[in-house]
């Protein structure tokens, strides 16, 4: 959400797709203050089609925890967990027909898009 203000502004829409279920989605939205379009992907069919990494170790691995363990230095903690723990997610900026503007796959938990080569992305689209 913290960049929202300036993906707005460059007119590209937030859509976040979750795996668990419509009241998990509601929880979420509400806990975050998120202010996008929301859908839920149980089945992982758009995960898969995304080719977005999975699996235990990915979520509970080393490189996970140490990122958790510092995460919660800064004084962040884990929320109620939703949907599919092993999945991964990522972020992608997409543009008219199949282009692709901005690709990255969360190679384990913790790890997250450089929002500054997003905002980048978005001015492109």
């Amino acid at each position: 959400m913290e960049i929202k203000d300036q993906t707005d502004k460059a007119g590209v829409r937030l859509v976040a797709i979750g795996s668990g279920s419509p009241d998990q989605a509601k929880k979420f939205i509400a806990s975050f203050s998120y202010d996008g379009e929301m859908y839920v992907d149980p089945s992982l069919k758009t995960y898969k089609a995304f080719k977005l990494n999975r699996g235990l170790l990915r979520t509970l691995g080393p490189t996970s925890i140490r990122r958790g363990l510092s995460a919660m230095k800064k004084g962040f903690r884990q929320g109620q967990n939703a949907g599919d723990l092993w999945q991964q997610g990522g972020m992608f900026v997409l543009g008219p027909g199949d282009q692709i503007f901005f690709q990255h796959r969360n190679s384990s938990a913790g790890d997250h898009a450089d929002l500054n080569a997003v905002l980048k992305a978005c001015q492109a689209v």
